[in-house]
């Protein structure tokens, strides 16, 4: 049987969560980056999608979403590392309710705003565009910062009043995890590990910076003082140091070694 392989790019959070997905399901993958542009040509010619992440080979059909790969991994992993409660309870409930929530509410507006605020900073972003890419795109991100910025900036729909909104969106859904929090409770629904915690600590990821993250991310020194700003309200928040916690007890890597 062949080894998976997962398209990414690099920085965006929905192959954050994919990399965090496979290592806690431990499926061994050797990732295959690319950068914007390129990689919907990967996508198209591995599986006719324009989507990404996208996981392939090892005998299974291509699934080209991160929800594509947690319904049809998660029933296949051993009992204590499925992320979904049983089908039909309040658990079960709890945690669908989260997941567009955290993975597109929070997520989302989390890319909204670290965009914005990044994309005028050629030096600082040339790196995380493009880092494990093959050599002929790096050197594209480089020679043509501009396109991949004004890319980004129409698909991500990125203006003074949608980072304004982001940034509320952001506020409120932490402020809603504090408050879930503020029982003791060590998880976000019942007494394990889920996809709701899993969600939630790789959305907030890029505004806390925990050490375990797996994407290409600028370093909290390079970062604009708005963003160190926001970084340190979210680090000193209950929601915050949760998803730290998460990420230092619950990230682990499945990614095999480059050959």
């Amino acid at each position: 049987m062949s080894e998976s392989s997962l398209v990414t790019f690099p920085p965006s959070l929905d192959c954050e969560l994919a990399r965090f997905l496979l290592g806690q399901y431990r499926v061994p993958y050797g990732e295959d980056r690319h950068t914007l542009i390129f990689s919907f040509a990967v996508t198209l010619w591995k599986a006719q999608t324009l989507h990404f992440p996208l996981l392939s080979g090892a005998g299974r059909p291509p699934l080209d979403s991160v929800r594509k790969m947690i319904d049809g991994l998660d029933p296949l992993a051993p009992s204590e590392l499925q992320l979904l409660p049983t089908f039909g309870t309040k658990e079960r409930d709890a945690v669908e309710a989260d997941w567009p929530r955290f993975n597109a509410t929070l997520g989302g507006a989390v890319a909204v705003f670290s965009y914005f605020h990044l994309l005028p900073h050629r030096a600082i972003m040339l790196r995380p565009l493009s880092e494990g890419t093959p050599w002929f795109e790096r050197l594209t991100v480089r020679l043509a910062y501009p396109v991949f910025k004004g890319l980004l900036t129409y698909l991500l729909k990125l203006s003074p009043a949608n980072v304004e909104t982001a940034l509320t969106q952001i506020r409120s859904v932490v402020a809603g995890v504090d408050a879930r929090l503020a029982d003791g409770r060590p998880y976000l629904v019942g007494d394990r590990f889920t996809l709701s915690d899993m969600a939630f600590a790789n959305a907030l990821g890029p505004l806390v910076l925990p050490p375990r993250y797996g994407g290409p991310l600028p370093t909290y020194g390079e970062m604009p003082l708005i963003l160190q700003q926001t970084i340190a309200e979210m680090r000193a928040r209950p929601a915050g140091r949760f998803a730290m916690r998460i990420y230092a007890e619950h990230r682990r890597s499945s990614a095999l070694k480059p050959r």
